[in-house]
Parts: structure tokens; sequence; C-alpha cells
């Protein structure tokens, strides 16, 4: 009973030190329990907002990216049911090919990152979609046509916002390649007709 007693006196005084300023520690398994590390207060507070300001902008990044791409590929199955041009059909394909990449490479970065991708598109690309579910003809075309100038002038804004200030890695990356496929996306915009 005693080296019981001594035992688990030991194992007290030795948490208790872990929990010292500056002092960490590791997952502690044996015992279940999960102890987080000692985080050391006295560091720049500038320095934790601004890695803050860029978890942030990453978020920002990856909402905007991915809620394109879903966008884009919602849009463009619609097209090639509805489109009555042979070259927005064939826009719209291209679309469908490179934004269904572009998320799969947007998921892998993101991996990397530890951020989550939304599955959902946000209420005003939904409205979008949903009223492009209402129209059919050239009227459709032309809503079409427009939604992706637009989409794609906004999203080639928020990425090189987005390219000024990130850190490199795979999310800058992902956002350097972007800006080459949206502008190719744009260029093919202004030789529909």
């Amino acid at each position: 009973m005693n080296k019981l007693l001594i035992a688990v006196s030991l194992g007290a005084l030795s948490l208790s030190a872990c929990k010292q300023e500056g002092t960490s520690i590791s997952n502690n398994q044996t015992q279940g329990q999960t102890d987080e590390a000692v985080v050391d207060n006295s560091a720049d507070a500038g320095g934790n907002q601004s890695m803050e300001a860029m978890a942030s902008a990453d978020k920002a990044y990856v909402q905007n990216a991915a809620a394109s791409d879903l966008f884009e590929i919602e849009t463009s199955r619609l097209a090639l049911e509805k489109a009555t041009l042979p070259s927005l059909k064939t826009y719209a394909q291209t679309m469908i090919d490179e934004h269904t990449k572009s998320s799969n490479e947007l998921k892998a970065a993101c991996c990397q990152n530890g951020i989550v991708i939304p599955a959902a598109l946000p209420a005003d690309k939904q409205a979008k979609l949903d009223a492009l579910k209402g129209l059919s003809g050239a009227a459709f075309d032309r809503q079409y046509l427009a939604d992706q100038r637009a989409g794609h002038q906004d999203t080639l804004a928020k990425v090189n916002a987005y390219l000024t200030a990130a850190p490199a890695g795979p999310l800058k990356d992902h956002a350097a390649k972007v800006t080459g496929i949206v502008q190719k996306h744009l260029n093919f915009l202004e030789n529909i007709k």
C-alpha cells in the first residue's frame, strides 16, 4: 500500500512540476490523459496577432476558392444541359474539368494546413445558381456568361489580394497556380460568341 501511495504522490509531483511556466510536457498516454504544453505568453503579442491574421487570411482564401470552384462546377453542369451555344457547352465542360482539379488540389493543400473546406455554396452563390436554374434559351446563355465573368473577375481579385501577403506554403502555391487558370478562363470567355 505504501508503494502505491508513494507512486501516486510522485506522479502528482511530476505533473505539477510540468505545469511551471516555460516547461512543456508531452501527451501522457499511460494515465489516459492528454496534457497540453504550456505556452510562454511573454512573447511579443504583435507576432501572435499577425499569425492569427494569416490564419484568418488562409481561411478566407480557402472559403473563397472552394466557393468559386463549387459554383463554377454546379453552374457549368447546368450549362451542359441548358446552354444553346456549342461554344458555351465546350466552355462549361472545361470549367467542370479544371475547377474539379483545382478543388482537389485545394483539398490537398488544406490537409497540410488543417483547414476544413466548406461543402456547400454560400447563400449569395446559391441564390445565383437557383436563379440560373429558372432560365432557358438565350436568357440562360446571357446570364451564365455574366455570372462566369463576374465570378472569375471576383476570384482573380481575391486571389491576387491573398498572394500579396500569404506566407510560402501549399496554399500560396495553390493561389499562384489559380491566378493563371482564372485568367485563362476570362480570356476564354472573351472569345465566346
